[in-house]
């Protein structure tokens, strides 16, 4: 298979018979883009959890899991050595990594999710002392071989505001508690 469309024809004809690898288990990033993915579709797939991407990829290149999502840095070097075939990107817009790979809207969907890091401070720690935290991780990040770095494993420095960040880290709890109740998530 080759696209997006063709996955979910294929998950259509063979109702959970298509085994999607989920690095780090249900409650994973790759678990909730798996969750995601099927409550978008309207679809019924059969998720095998797993301890985490790697052993997830091995399965996937051993042919004993159909389909995975993982993270871009280490995806984007399998796709560029020929051993797996990106369907498609879960952000907003399209990698700088893999531009000729599209994104799950592209393809349709309603879907997406896009991975994200950020530096957290214990609670009640001053204002000003958050802020030189961030200023200093910002300029650590601004140089353009960092910057050149971090995009080819499709990643992109951000300069947010700690408020900002806050406020971004509570849509994206909220965002993913709904895909949590939607597929009716369990712990493991």
């Amino acid at each position: 298979m080759k696209t997006v469309g063709e996955l979910i024809d294929l998950v259509k004809k063979k109702p959970g018979g298509i085994k999607f690898g989920m690095g780090g288990g249900n409650g994973s990033s790759m678990g909730l883009a798996t969750a995601l993915f099927q409550t978008s579709t309207g679809t019924s797939i059969n998720m095998v959890p797993y301890r985490g991407s790697a052993p997830a990829l091995n399965d996937l290149l051993g042919e004993h899991i159909d389909v995975m999502f993982d993270a871009m840095p280490m995806m984007s070097v399998q796709a560029k050595e020929g051993k797996v075939t990106p369907l498609a990107v879960t952000g907003a817009k399209r990698s700088a990594t893999l531009p000729d790979v599209g994104t799950m809207r592209d393809a349709g969907l309603k879907y997406e999710l896009t991975g994200w890091y950020g530096i957290l401070a214990p609670a009640g720690t001053p204002p000003a002392i958050v802020q030189k935290i961030r200023d200093e991780v910002v300029k650590a990040v601004a140089p353009p071989e960092i910057v050149k770095t971090l995009a080819s494993q499709g990643m992109e420095p951000r300069a947010t505001q700690p408020a900002d960040f806050a406020k971004y880290m509570a849509s994206e709890f909220a965002f993913y508690r709904q895909i949590v109740k939607d597929a009716s998530l369990k712990p493991e």
